[in-house]
């Protein structure tokens, strides 16, 4: 008999069936590089630590059927065909892999098989193999999204119960929200809506469907030095780096006075869920300003003021559904997100998992990769012990194509600067 509350879907996983389109699938997914010593993983190898691992929990044989038009229905496998979600492929150079990556990226998953796939990539001579997963954000938020590392990484029985708490706790539903609480939020949104109107040339998603990506890593260890010299912590001064970047190479000739920012933050303080529990606060960048220590301190200004009046609760699904059809629920959901307009998407998420290698091979970078919401742009940093990863995803129809890989060069420069 299948858990009700890990596999019956709440309203806040729902969202990301209303934002999901052919064009915009919502699957989130994660680059693991692995140490190019040695020998190459055999896939068979890969295929059997899969199938063993995937009978771990419920979460990893949970299938959407419909969910765009039509009312989702759970569908809760038996057991996993392996063969139907692990493929391998070879690549000759990086132009090669990324092409392919950036063809997955843009694919939605099959319904209603469960919403998760890994493929394998392995160079056709020397070099790195790597993994990318992907699983549907209605499955998974990031956070909750350690469960899904439990698939491939290597760790005993007791190591891998740290990804219990992200399979088997209940599926996230939205705490109840004091009147004078949610007041001030709304008026909190409002306002923050109402700055960030001026100054805006952000260039709009498209329906193209097409993605381009690229990654970047840094020391954690530097990263928090110079956030410290420079009086901030490590959230604040990414922001500011983000912005200072951005500023110093704008997608358009004219820099955009603000872009307004998705900024995804948890409403489960304990860490402790399965589904989705973030949400996203607005937050309104400068896009024309080079200065980092001007930017910083626009930054501040912006966290404080989340900080106490949580303009994110507006966006907070209800805990129970409502009693609308589900079309209507559907064209509600994207509604709020053209009236909340957001130009890019900002996430700086801690790293939840140890697994350090797979099948005995080190795990040498790993980068989250977000779709796209409502927005053009996302970069998503995960800090993770020793290095901060950031994943950049962006619609190449409307940024100038290479646009992913200009970030990273400018962003690389602020961080060497600071």
């Amino acid at each position: 008999m299948t858990d009700a509350s890990v596999t019956t879907l709440t309203p806040s996983d729902h969202t990301y069936l209303h934002l999901d389109t052919e064009s915009s699938p919502m699957h989130w997914a994660m680059l693991l590089e692995l140490s190019a010593d040695g020998t190459h993983l055999p896939i068979g190898e890969v295929r059997e630590r899969v199938r063993e691992r995937s009978e771990l929990f419920e979460l990893f044989r949970l299938g959407i059927d419909r969910g765009r038009w039509r009312r989702p229905r759970e569908v809760v496998a038996q057991k996993v065909e392996v063969d139907s979600h692990l493929a391998a492929a070879e690549y000759t150079d990086a132009a090669e892999l990324s092409k392919e990556v950036t063809a997955l990226l843009e694919a939605p998953l099959p319904r209603p098989q469960p919403m998760w796939h890994i493929t394998l990539f392995t160079p056709a001579g020397a070099g790195p193999q790597y993994f990318l997963l992907r699983v549907h954000h209605a499955v998974s938020d990031g956070i909750a999204g350690a469960a899904f590392a439990a698939l491939l990484a290597d760790g005993t029985a007791e190591e891998l119960a740290e990804f219990e708490r992200f399979a088997t706790s209940p599926r996230f539903r939205t705490p109840d929200i004091e009147p004078e609480v949610m007041k001030e939020a709304k008026a909190a949104f409002a306002a923050q809506h109402a700055a960030g109107k001026t100054g805006r040339n952000w260039p709009k998603l498209t329906t193209s469907g097409r993605r381009e990506y690229a990654v970047y890593s840094a020391s954690t260890r530097d990263l928090r030095r110079t956030a410290k010299a420079h009086g901030a912590s490590v959230h604040e001064f990414l922001l500011a780096s983000v912005g200072r970047a951005l500023s110093l190479a704008p997608p358009g000739a004219v820099p955009a006075e603000v872009i307004r920012v998705t900024l995804p933050v948890t409403n489960d303080p304990e860490f402790r869920h399965t589904g989705n529990a973030v949400i996203v606060t607005p937050f309104n960048l400068a896009g024309n300003e080079s200065d980092l220590d001007r930017q910083l301190e626009r930054c501040k200004t912006e966290l404080a003021v989340i900080e106490k009046r949580r303009p994110e609760l507006t966006s907070a699904a209800p805990a129970i559904e409502p009693g609308l059809p589900w079309a209507l629920r559907r064209v509600i959901g994207s509604a709020a997100m053209k009236h909340m307009s957001p130009d890019i998407h900002i996430g700086i998420n801690p790293g939840f998992s140890r697994a350090r290698s797979v099948l005995g091979k080190q795990i040498t970078e790993l980068t989250a990769l977000s779709p796209l919401a409502g927005y053009s742009f996302s970069v998503t940093s995960l800090i993770l012990r020793k290095r901060t990863s950031f994943g950049i995803v962006i619609d190449p129809a409307a940024l100038p194509p290479g646009y992913a890989d200009t970030f990273v060069e400018h962003f690389d420069r602020v961080l060497g600067e600071a």
